[in-house]
This record gives structure tokens, C-alpha cells and sequence, in this order.
């Protein structure tokens, strides 16, 4: 007995929908049938369709113009701006989802933030993606939203109901949260690794000099982490509060004594590790703080690599749709949802959404049934 795998091409069928109608001649009247709802008015594209799209695109990296081609070969003309006006009017659609997420914040307690650039061609210029992770675990998602404006007031606004713990880089942006009575800031130790193995490449390379020093001390804390993965947050805080509070003394003990230049790559090492000081010790005494920020970049990647290809949104109106389809796939993945099935589901949902026979929070990936997905 042999087994081989093979793979049988995607194909393209065509759906009719009959809506009978029906004659009583008694009253004079007729009464037909109703049609099947549409996510997309006038759409000859069923949500399924649209979803394999959007996922080609935002999970997959394919550009629509290279689908466009890829379908044009199996037998089906779909110039790529018909595809992009599905995935524009899908993300219309997919709206109330995403401001159901943004209401979400205010009820989340272990919020990472985070920003990326996006350019734009009309008009010519550069804005930002912000992130916004939820790492409850009972709440786990991801929340982007397109500005032109990198200004603190942008996550000023969006945080403005949030108290809780917050996870940022040393960006002055966040100043303004950090001041806030009801935040509790958490700094981000990858950064500040980042800065002294910067160093090392370039002038550190005996891997006997104080950046070095300084980055096996940092390492070690990180050997503390994996020690205590999956552990409970009060058991996790203990495990800190016994060993990396000592670490994180000595680190800082050390860095203060070296003298570098301020503006060398040292120096500004030196200077991000001591001036982010208050935020990078505090996630000892939080057992449900990470040590990084890196599940946020983490979630951050994919729309970095999809950049790569399709290299700029046209306009800040198809920015913040790229924005909502992203939150909605990232977050599937967070919660081990197939983000094709997920986007076909609530695609036909958005007519109940629309009319208030569904609520968007019910069907967020979070909080959805996931006995609907198999």
C-alpha cells in the first residue's frame, strides 16, 4: 500500500437564487419570496469569496492585482479593482465589529500599544498603523487604527476610558498615559536589549566589554521568563520578586558607573537603560506583565511583511479599512480561529448586525462560538 498526495485546483461555480413568487387571485395580491442577504449590496461575489480575498491579501501577502491574474487562469476575468472594491465594502461591512472592539479597551486590564508606519499616495505621505493588544486571556485581542499623526494625542483618545496596566517602548508619545493616576506603565526590556546588542556588532565584538557584561545580565532575565512560563500570575510575581529584583540592581549598579559618550551607540544604551528605568523594573511586580513588548510586534509582523509586497495604501480611507481587516484576522490567530472561516461567517452576519438582531461583541473572535468553526 503507498499513499500520494495530490492537490486539486480552486475552481469557480456559479450560485442562482430562485425567488419564487406566488399569485392569490382571492385578495390580488403577490408575495415572493425573500432573497438571501447580502454583506455587499449588488455583489456578485458570495462572502465566502470576498473572504478568501481579504485573507489572500492581509493573511497570505498576495496583492490583488497578482489574484487578479491567478484567477484570470482559471477562467475567471476579475479586474483587481473589483477585487479592491469587495475588500473596501467587506471592511464597511465588518465596521460595527471593529468599533465593538475599540469599546473593549475600556474593560481590558493588560493592554500592550504599539505604532508602524504606512504610506499613503493620496495624499503623498507617511502615517502610522497603532496597535492595541489585549493580553487578558479571557480578552485576547488585537485593535489597529490608521493616523496620519504620530502625536500622543492619537493614543490619548483611543485610551482615554483605559485604567489599567500598559506596555509601551520608551516612544514620549505615551508620556501623557504614563502620567495618568489610573495607568500603570510597564517598559519594554527587548528594546533596551536591542541597544547594547546594537553595540556589540559594531564595536563590541570580543564580547568582553560592558555592553557585553551588561547584556548577560539582561539575558539572565529573560532565563528567569522561561522558568516561569505558563505559571500563575501571583506565582510568576513571586518567582521575580526572588530573583530578578537582585538582576535588576546589578544591572543597574553597573550602568552606572560606565562613562560613554552620550551620543555613541553606548551612550544612548546607556541612556534609554536609565532614563526607562521606573517602567523596566515595574513588570516584577506585576505577575501578568510580560517582559516585552514583543507579543505586540509579534502581531505587528505580518502587516510589515504584507508591506512588502503591496508597499502603500492609496488613501487614509482605505488605510483604516486595511486596519479593521487586520484587528479582525490577528485576532482570529490569537484565538486559534481560521480567519477565512471567521470573515465568511460574520460577512453574512452583517445584516443582523446592521438591523440589531446580532451584536457585534458576540461575534468577535474572542467572545464568538467557536463550535460554529468545527
Amino acid at each position: 500500500m503507498s499513499f500520494q498526495v495530490d492537490h486539486i485546483p480552486e475552481t469557480f461555480r456559479v450560485i442562482e437564487h430562485i425567488a419564487l413568487k406566488y399569485c392569490c387571485r382571492p385578495c390580488n395580491t403577490i408575495k415572493s419570496a425573500k432573497k438571501p442577504g447580502s454583506a455587499i449590496a449588488k455583489c456578485m461575489a458570495t462572502p465566502g469569496f470576498v473572504a478568501e480575498v481579504i485573507t489572500k491579501k492581509y493573511e497570505q501577502h498576495l496583492p490583488l492585482y497578482r489574484q487578479s491574474k491567478i484567477f484570470a487562469k482559471l477562467g475567471a476575468d476579475i479586474p483587481d479593482n473589483t477585487l479592491g472594491n469587495w475588500v473596501m465594502r467587506a471592511a464597511e461591512a465588518l465596521l460595527p465589529l471593529h468599533e465593538a472592539s475599540k469599546k473593549q479597551l475600556a474593560h481590558v486590564h493588560m493592554l500592550q500599544a504599539d505604532e508602524t508606519k504606512i504610506k499613503t499616495i493620496k495624499p503623498n505621505k507617511e502615517g502610522y498603523f497603532w496597535g492595541y493588544h489585549s493580553c487578558d486571556p479571557e480578552n485576547r485581542f488585537i485593535l489597529f487604527e490608521y493616523s496620519p499623526s504620530r502625536a500622543a494625542l492619537v493614543p490619548n483618545t483611543m485610551l482615554k476610558e483605559f485604567s489599567g496596566i500598559l506596555q509601551t517602548d520608551g516612544y514620549i508619545g505615551y508620556n501623557d498615559l504614563r502620567a495618568k493616576s489610573s495607568v500603570i506603565n510597564v517598559g519594554c526590556w527587548d528594546h533596551a536589549r536591542r541597544k547594547f546588542t546594537d553595540v556589540i556588532k559594531v564595536a563590541d565584538k570580543t564580547k568582553l566589554g560592558v555592553a557585553s557584561q551588561l547584556l548577560l545580565l539582561i539575558n539572565q532575565l529573560y532565563d528567569i521568563e522561561r522558568e516561569s512560563k505558563g505559571w500563575a500570575f501571583p506565582d510568576r510575581k513571586e518567582h521575580r520578586q526572588e530573583k530578578a529584583k537582585p538582576l535588576l540592581n546589578l544591572i543597574y549598579e553597573q550602568a552606572l558607573n560606565i562613562n560613554a559618550p552620550p551620543k555613541s551607540l553606548l551612550g544612548i544604551a546607556i541612556t534609554y537603560l536609565t532614563n526607562q528605568k521606573p517602567y523596566l523594573i515595574n513588570y516584577v511586580d506585576h505577575g501578568e506583565a510580560p517582559i516585552s513588548n514583543i507579543l505586540i510586534e509579534n502581531q505587528i509582523r505580518p502587516f510589515a511583511l504584507g508591506r512588502r509586497n503591496w508597499l502603500f495604501s492609496g488613501t487614509p480611507e482605505s488605510a483604516n479599512k486595511a486596519a479593521i481587516l487586520y484587528g479582525a484576522i490577528q485576532s482570529c490567530h490569537l484565538n486559534n480561529i481560521n480567519a477565512r472561516a471567521y470573515l465568511e461567517y460574520v460577512l453574512y452576519q452583517a445584516h443582523a448586525m446592521r438591523r440589531g438582531d446580532v451584536s457585534p461583541t458576540s461575534l468577535l473572535p474572542q467572545f464568538i462560538d467557536k463550535s460554529i468553526f468545527g
